[in-house]
């Protein structure tokens, strides 16, 4: 009986021992090193992916949007609580919390955050009324609330230095342009203080290095390729295709006949490209919009066709074209190079250079929504094509207005591809979302102190 006894008590302290592991912990620092070495704490355009979501995920931490969304399109509350709008979704009513405050200690009231819209929005009519939020638009805006939900939306105000302030679960402490950053957790956060005490990021970091350093631990999170395998020391994980890669034609270039668009789009050979230089990241597209927004992805045909490409070819000036890429992705020159190759096997020439003018752009552009109408919007804004004419959000005026921005071939889809981040196994609790957020709100370290 005795030894029974000390069995159960035995047991009984491992079970309390393996609770005491899993369970959260406030305190420590968390160790982030990220890509870009942003000169000032400010969203940076669509069309430098990388350095959009890492702007976009620091913000995240200092402020809250009105209202977030989710990969389904789906609303949710954040600093709004309830909305309303009427029929021609003109007319839009907020009921926002009560508890929120700014981090230098003033409310955040609705005529607080409706300066703040007003100010981003001048075609917006935004006013306080009661305890609620009023906005009107000219037009009516069906995706007003993912438009709300857009990191460009955050509810901030800056001080004298530029410096953001917010609601969210950060407030910043130092701020060295392109080197470095210092946040830390706000105890009077209306979401709850994070377990978290601090996070430090450093900025200007490779992805190379940055695997090097999580390794090595002297990161606890970094940003990595999407095809890199979780371990038992480092757990990876993707976004949804939420960035896309595509051949745009430039304003002075010499590809000014369609039929020679046509036929480069024809003569390139995206699957191989998928395979081997992006590992089968992502996937290949013909379309602007990715296949798990729309579900009509396959309809726009990513087929090679020389035959036709050598038909349209025929029928046009064929002069010597330059294409150019961004040097700062690790992998854009071998897809440049590849997409060169396949240009030729159709008879077109095509050099690929990073001096001079260029006739031809490899670009990759953040999907900053999960809203079909207003990503489809954003895409051909950062593409330089005319803005898409649609009647509503469904999916059939999606799948109409598509094709007509693809009509003149000056730019070309090629894929939609995720984003990826790994965490060392002393990080509890990380979960970024299927578009790419980070959380680190939610987070706790093993060792926290």
């Amino acid at each position: 009986m005795k030894r029974i006894a000390l069995l159960s008590v035995a047991l009984i302290s491992l079970a309390c021992a393996a609770t005491a592991a899993t369970r959260p912990r406030y305190g420590g620092t968390l160790r982030v090193e990220m890509q870009s070495a942003p000169a000032a704490l400010a969203l940076p355009p669509l069309n430098a992916p990388t350095d959009y979501w890492d702007m976009a995920r620091v913000l995240s931490l200092v402020g809250d949007n009105l209202v977030g969304i989710d990969a389904q399109d789906r609303p949710r509350p954040a600093l709004a609580l309830a909305w309303e709008h009427d029929s021609a979704a003109r007319h839009w009513q907020f009921t926002l919390r009560q508890a929120a405050k700014f981090h230098d200690g003033s409310a955040a009231s609705p005529s607080a955050i409706a300066q703040i819209l007003g100010g981003l929005h001048a075609d917006w009519s935004v006013r306080a009324s009661g305890d609620s939020l009023i906005i009107d638009t000219a037009a009516p805006f069906p995706s007003l609330l993912a438009e709300l939900a857009l990191p460009r939306n955050l509810i901030v105000t800056r001080n004298a230095n530029g410096t953001p302030i917010g609601t969210g679960p950060f407030r910043v402490v130092d701020f060295q342009p392109g080197k470095s950053l210092k946040l830390a957790a706000d105890e009077d956060c209306w979401a709850s203080r994070p377990f978290l005490d601090a996070i430090e990021i450093e900025f200007g970091k490779p992805l190379r290095d940055q695997a090097t350093a999580l390794e090595l631990g002297r990161a606890d999170v970094v940003e990595t390729a999407p095809q890199v395998a979780s371990g038992q020391q480092i757990r990876a994980s993707s976004s949804l295709p939420i960035e896309l890669m595509a051949l745009v034609v430039t304003p002075n270039s010499k590809a000014q006949d369609i039929h020679l668009r046509q036929a480069l789009a024809l003569a390139i050979d995206r699957k191989p490209i998928h395979s081997a230089l992006l590992k089968g990241a992502g996937e290949p597209s013909a379309a602007l919009l990715p296949n798990w927004m729309t579900g009509y992805g396959a309809a726009f045909s990513t087929q090679v066709n020389l035959q036709r490409a050598r038909a349209l070819l025929a029928q046009s000036r064929q002069p010597p074209l330059t294409l150019s890429y961004d040097a700062r992705d690790p992998q854009a020159q071998l897809i440049a190079e590849r997409i060169a190759l396949n240009a030729r096997e159709a008879g077109i020439v095509v050099q690929v250079s990073l001096s001079g003018s260029d006739d031809l752009r490899l670009v990759r552009i953040a999907i900053p929504s999960p809203d079909p109408a207003l990503a489809l919007s954003e895409i051909a804004r950062q593409l330089s094509l005319q803005p898409p004419v649609l009647r509503g959000n469904a999916v059939e005026d999606l799948y109409q207005a598509e094709p007509a921005l693809l009509d003149g071939a000056s730019a070309i889809p090629l894929f939609h591809l995720p984003v990826a981040s790994a965490v060392s196994a002393r990080v509890h609790g990380w979960a970024p979302t299927q578009l790419g957020a980070w959380k680190p709100a939610d987070v706790w370290l093993e060792d926290a102190r």
